[in-house]
């Protein structure tokens, strides 16, 4: 790798370094807001872990690429999250012209082999047709479930939005629907720690 393209890497390093100041909509155990880059690691090492573990038929190296990159473009343009779109508040729309952008800057930051990998990675996980994006993307929302489970109930501004929040994703990815059930459960104390409803809709699976 020449000098020029080693000054390429670290160029994507710093910029991609906002993701760890990129606040997302969940908090830590803390109480602190949850960074976009904490959000990326746990959710590598679960696609590690649970892809080992279950045995899945899945490229696991790819697998923990896509979970590593699923939200870089975040170093550009922040963190636009889910609760904003479901109350109408910003368009799925705008939020994918935002996000291809952003995506597009930094691949031509990188060289051009490496560049182009990272573009088909997060293509492939939003495009969510292969086995690889659609276990990552059933991960992805079951590890924001975690996060708020462990934050807890006071933390919880709209419960209704999160107790099935992870429920299409896993349908698609049908293995994980054990583990859907186990957060469900977590979840469900610190609603009735919080007395905040549980209706039966929130037990579904589909």
């Amino acid at each position: 790798m020449s000098a020029e393209d080693l000054e390429k890497l670290f160029d994507f390093l710093h910029k991609i370094e906002n993701l760890k100041s990129t606040l997302r909509y969940n908090q830590t155990k803390t109480g602190r807001k949850e960074s976009s880059a904490e959000h990326s690691w746990r959710l590598a090492l679960t696609t590690f872990i649970v892809a080992e573990e279950l045995k899945l038929s899945i490229d696991i190296n790819r697998s923990i690429k896509i979970a590593l990159v699923h939200d870089i473009a975040e170093a550009v343009t922040g963190d636009i999250d889910a609760v904003l779109i479901a109350e109408g508040k910003f368009s799925e729309k705008d939020k994918e012209k935002l996000e291809i952008k952003a995506i597009h800057q930094l691949q031509q930051i990188l060289p051009e082999p490496i560049g182009k990998e990272i573009l088909q990675l997060w293509t492939e996980y939003n495009d969510c047709v292969t086995k690889e994006a659609k276990f990552v993307k059933a991960l992805d929302k079951i590890e924001t479930l975690t996060q708020l489970a462990e934050s807890g109930y006071k933390t919880y501004d709209k419960p209704q939005f999160i107790a099935n929040y992870a429920n299409k994703s896993v349908k698609d990815f049908p293995e994980l629907l054990d583990m859907l059930r186990i957060v469900k459960r977590k979840l469900r104390k610190e609603f009735d720690k919080g007395n905040i409803p549980w209706y039966e809709e929130y037990n579904s699976l589909d």
